[in-house]
């Protein structure tokens, strides 16, 4: 069966993947860890010629867990107000994955279904917090990234 993302071009996929590339969108891709490739949902936490981004895990980590300035990085999500998860998760905001913007512009233009939506307002509001107390994440990277975030997303262009 047809797609309707393929009645547009694709430039119109792209620049429709474009614009909804903002901090606080919740993107599904693959993406390559050391043991393989996963598809990961991910936050997009700012966008320049790199999409810097949080991993979204359905369960914290237990080295994280045991270290609490780590552990009060991770950020709930859940699955009631957010409703393309099947199960609450959390967001990994101590540590960033940085990978080419147009990579992501090309993976997602080619199924426009794996941008996903937006935080929840609370939810964007915890993690903006959780990078501020992230020991992980430099002084600098810390503002740039809270900054992306409290921006409020374009009106569509």
């Amino acid at each position: 069966m047809a797609k309707l993302g393929d009645a547009f071009s694709d430039e119109q996929r792209r620049e429709s993947a474009r614009r909804q590339l903002q901090p606080g969108t919740v993107i599904y891709i693959d993406v390559v860890f050391p043991e393989g490739r996963k598809p990961k949902y991910l936050v997009i936490a700012h966008v320049d010629h790199e999409c810097t981004t949080f991993v979204v895990n359905s369960r914290i980590n237990p080295f994280i867990e045991a270290r609490p300035a780590l552990a009060v990085c991770q950020v709930g999500i859940d699955a009631a107000r957010h409703a393309f998860l099947r199960r609450d998760s959390h967001i990994a905001c101590h540590q960033v994955l940085r990978l080419p913007t147009s990579n992501v512009i090309t993976e997602l233009a080619a199924d426009i279904s794996r941008i996903k939506g937006r935080l929840h307002e609370e939810v964007l509001v915890e993690v903006i917090a959780a990078v501020k107390r992230a020991p992980t994440l430099s002084l600098a990277e810390q503002t740039r990234i809270a900054n992306a975030l409290s921006t409020p997303p374009d009106g569509g262009g």
